[in-house]
């Protein structure tokens, strides 16, 4: 099997690629010898043994390998070659970035790229701040001269500020319930969110189950909450997870909100919030410069399908290839992390003192995990005009919606002298689900009858149309984040982030700060490199 490792000119093909697809790369070589994780002769599987210990001949040799060339293992090998050690990237698909991925437009407008992953960045990322500063990166703030639209109930209303226009009841409950739920979210420790002093309780309920049966309209705020607060609600969640309020731990909700700086606020708002900041060339562009720092020890097209930890050493194989290093860093969501094949996964009951009985106990621990931590549901959509019309409207291209797919929508124009105008929509949670379901003509359709609604009768007839499907990648299954249910956190997420002897563990979902986004993912790289250098 050839392995193709990383050159200039495939990187800044990279900044090109039409694909909108996450990415978990690896690096690799032709392996020859023995099976990938064979075990010397002699030598009992996990037992920690190191006498004697040989990795397998034929196998490529590392200090560490890092699975993943999306944004939190390029962060962590980056952390590690900068300190000397040798360390090599697997990547599974032909690109990095991860679930950042630049999308270029069509002609006449093929200088200009759009993001088809993740994209914003905000003032409280501050990770991300400083990696922009120390790569050179310009940045420019995303369009929001202007007025919202708020289209509710086959109506669709400008307005200006944060409030959208309605019923002054429902509105007084949305504001109370995020003042709620930021209260509640300042008692969860996001290092240790199992042991918040509530956690039993919000991890037993759903978002849905909260909005449901929580009072807090009225002057003893004794009122349940009205239809139309549940429903600016539900806009809300679904909005930031991709996801039904009906599958979210409550306790989820209240650990992502501490993560972003205390303040639901942070997760909706565009200025001075998540969404307030675009990268020049595309949020991939931040990836491949920091790929280009890392030279030929990325290697692409070699997905990992085997993590063995033996004597003195871990094994990392997939077909046709091996590799044998001192520590492996998986960065990848929980869900496509556990499609990989870990050992030792039993222990041994003829010797209980075996150290390989505490590694596979963790190993099933976090395997348990893996299974309880699916994706959201998204689809990203982009309609490219001739100009940006909606702002001769006084239109900042942003909309929240009831109706249609899709219902959240942002002025996505590139910055370039020139450009179209772009609007992009993102599909979320069950809508994305059903979209699934139809062919591209129909997505299309719904698309610009959803943009036509909100912006006119010039939004029925693009230039092009360019969408990305994320339940359609085979390393991420969905997008934006991982997104757990009740019961996981309490039950389970203890085993996120902790190691399993040689075996570390990154990815966005690990951090504790801006979990879900571009900053939680190189801070939980980071986090991770930090612990291997402990180690070696």
């Amino acid at each position: 099997m050839k392995i193709h490792t990383l050159n200039r000119r495939m990187v800044l093909a990279g900044l090109a690629a039409g694909a909108a697809a996450p990415l978990l790369s690896a690096c690799t070589a032709n392996a020859d010898g023995p099976a990938p994780g064979t075990t010397p002769a002699g030598v009992i599987p996990g037992s920690g043994q190191t006498s004697g210990a040989l990795p397998p001949s034929g196998a490529q040799q590392a200090e560490v390998v890092v699975v993943g060339a999306g944004y939190s293992g390029l962060a962590c090998a980056r952390r590690l070659a900068a300190s000397g050690v040798d360390v090599r990237v697997l990547e599974g698909r032909g690109r990095v970035g991860g679930r950042c991925v630049n999308q270029r437009l069509p002609a006449p407008y093929d200088a200009s790229v759009v993001e088809g992953g993740a994209e914003f960045i905000g003032p409280q990322q501050l990770v991300m701040q400083a990696l922009v500063k120390e790569l050179n990166i310009g940045t420019f703030d995303a369009f929001n001269a202007g007025q919202t639209v708020n289209y509710m109930n086959g109506q669709a209303t400008p307005y200006s500020g944060r409030i959208p226009p309605g019923n002054p009841l429902d509105l007084l409950g949305a504001q109370g319930a995020i003042t709620k739920l930021n209260n509640m979210a300042a008692t969860v420790n996001t290092a240790t969110p199992w042991a918040a002093p509530s956690a039993a309780k919000w991890d037993a309920m759903t978002v849905q189950d909260w909005m449901d049966n929580a009072i807090g309209i009225g002057a003893d705020q004794h009122l349940p909450y009205t239809a139309g607060t549940k429903t600016l609600l539900q806009l809300a969640i679904i909005a930031i997870f991709s996801a039904e309020p009906r599958d979210i731990s409550l306790l989820y909700l209240l650990f992502y909100i501490a993560g972003a700086a205390g303040d639901i606020n942070q997760l909706i708002d565009t200025q001075g919030g998540a969404q307030q900041t675009r990268i020049v060339g595309g949020s991939q562009a931040i990836a491949i410069a920091m790929a280009n720092t890392l030279a030929d020890r990325i290697a692409f097209n070699a997905p990992v399908t085997q993590v063995d930890q033996t004597a003195g050493y871990i094994v990392v194989s997939g077909s046709g290839f091996s590799y044998t290093a001192q520590r492996v860093v998986v960065a990848m969501s929980p869900w496509p992390a556990g499609r990989i094949h870990y050992t030792p996964l039993h222990g041994n009951d003829a010797q209980p003192d075996d150290p390989a009985n505490t590694l596979a106990g963790l190993m099933q621990a976090r395997l348990q995990l893996m299974q309880h931590y699916p994706m959201g549901s998204i689809w990203k959509v982009h309609c490219v005009y001739e100009t940006p019309f909606w702002r001769a409207s006084g239109l900042n291209g942003q909309v929240t919606s009831d109706a249609f797919l899709p219902k959240v929508t942002f002025d996505n124009t590139p910055p370039e002298d020139g450009a179209p105008g772009v609007l992009m929509g993102f599909i979320d949670g069950q809508d994305a689900r059903d979209a699934c379901l139809m062919t591209h003509a129909e997505r299309k359709a719904n698309v610009t009858q959803a943009f036509t609604a909100y912006f006119g009768s010039q939004a029925a007839n693009p230039l092009a149309y360019l969408e990305s499907n994320w339940q359609g990648e085979d390393f991420s299954g969905g997008g934006p984040v991982g997104v757990p249910g009740p019961g996981v956190i309490t039950g389970y997420t203890s085993a996120l982030a902790a190691p399993i002897g040689r075996l570390h563990w990154a990815g966005t979902e690990t951090a504790t700060r801006w979990s879900g986004y571009m900053d939680g993912a190189v801070s939980a790289g980071e986090r991770a490199a930090q612990e291997v250098l402990e180690m070696l």
